[in-house]
């Protein structure tokens, strides 16, 4: 089976959100990007806040890599944010 987001097989070890006809899976961090959205929208660089940008997932990696970066800033983000 292959994730719904980033297309790449889901392998046996892999955190998966299954989907509710059971057919269908996506990566917990695919499943997370979709909600917080890319390392330019974390990073406020995306045309949400900066009218015309183009900016989104950074240059040059997988869907599913762009999705780890993007969880990986937004944890830092809140652990900042919190003060841990």
């Amino acid at each position: 089976m292959n994730c719904l987001y980033c297309e790449e097989k889901i392998l046996c070890d892999d955190a998966v959100i299954p989907e509710n006809n059971g057919k269908a899976a996506m990566h917990v961090n695919c499943e997370m990007r979709g909600v917080i959205g890319s390392v330019a929208h974390l990073e406020r660089r995306c045309s949400c806040f900066v009218p015309g940008s183009t900016e989104s997932d950074p240059p040059g990696m997988t869907r599913r890599e762009a999705a780890d970066a993007a969880v990986t800033l937004w944890r830092q983000q809140e652990k900042s944010r919190l003060g841990e």
